[in-house]
């Protein structure tokens, strides 16, 4: 099990099932001491730290890892490719960092991965397993694993290529942004124009705290106007919840499927301010 974070020099958690041979990524949500002074985490899970071996930009804040320092980061946590990964983070539903990490992970070669539905919260409340071990001190400078990058790129977009859907008045694919309607439609915000708007905690049961059914699910993203038959390409605001938005649709058996990783934060920088739609809405009158 790995836990997901984007927080630099945290501990790294890893949980390994000796008999299923299935390893979980979890991020931590919070800095090191926080760790230090006596946060838990689920049994022999590994920390994993999705910023490892990138370079943060202005335009693009969450990047892309270097190919060669990734393979040795993820080896040295113990991770091969044939490994089964579950990922898990703090968030509230359990859905943020790790959904990230899923779409990163698959991007750059894992196949087989899971997100544990609820996140640890849930797992405190259902199991309430947990120890406060560092079970990443091993993995500093030794190999245990072997995993080797085989990028995806059908599951990336970049800038270019969302300029040019724009350009050409493209209604395929689809991009759907997961951002809060208040941003999506906001005066000092705004979208990609065509863009449709699943925002992200639409996906989420707020009462059982995790997603909500696949019934449900479907719902939303139909009455979003997004099509799961034809292709999509998920953005936000820094490629994060956009990542939660995409493992939904792979769930619902979306088979083509991308993140744009800049999203709106790169988009609102570089395009034409004709390609930025703002269309506040406006609230009837009393």
């Amino acid at each position: 099990m790995i836990r997901a974070t984007f927080w630099r020099n945290l501990r790294r958690d890893y949980y390994e099932n000796t008999q299923k041979k299935e390893r979980q990524l979890k991020f931590p949500m919070k800095k090191h001491q926080y760790y230090i002074d006596g946060c838990a985490h689920i049994p022999q899970a590994r920390y994993f730290d999705q910023l490892e071996c990138t370079t943060p930009t202005k335009l693009i804040p969450r990047g892309l890892p270097e190919i060669k320092c990734f393979e040795s980061y993820l080896s040295r946590l113990g991770v091969s490719n044939s490994d089964h990964i579950v990922l898990y983070d703090r968030s509230p539903m359990g859905f943020y960092a790790s959904s990230r990490a899923w779409w990163l992970l698959k991007t750059y070669g894992m196949n087989s991965l899971s997100i544990l539905n609820g996140g640890f919260y849930k797992w405190l409340k259902d199991i309430n397993t947990l120890e406060s071990s560092d079970n990443n001190t091993d993995s500093k400078t030794e190999e245990t694993g072997k995993f080797t990058v085989h990028l995806n790129k059908d599951l990336i977009k970049n800038y270019d290529d969302i300029l040019n859907i724009v350009s050409i008045n493209s209604k395929e694919p689809q991009i759907v942004d997961a951002r809060p309607a208040n941003l999506f439609h906001g005066s000092n915000a705004g979208h990609i124009p065509n863009a449709l708007n699943i925002p992200y905690t639409n996906v989420f049961d707020q009462t059982k705290q995790c997603l909500k059914s696949d019934d449900e699910l479907n719902k939303v993203f139909t009455n979003a106007g997004v099509d799961l038959s034809k292709p999509s390409v998920y953005s936000c605001q820094t490629g994060t919840t956009a990542s939660t938005l995409a493992f939904v649709a792979h769930i619902l058996g979306q088979k083509s499927l991308s993140v744009y990783n800049g999203s709106f934060t790169e988009w609102q920088q570089r395009a034409p301010q004709e390609f930025i739609i703002r269309d506040q809405i406006v609230k009837p009158a009393a």
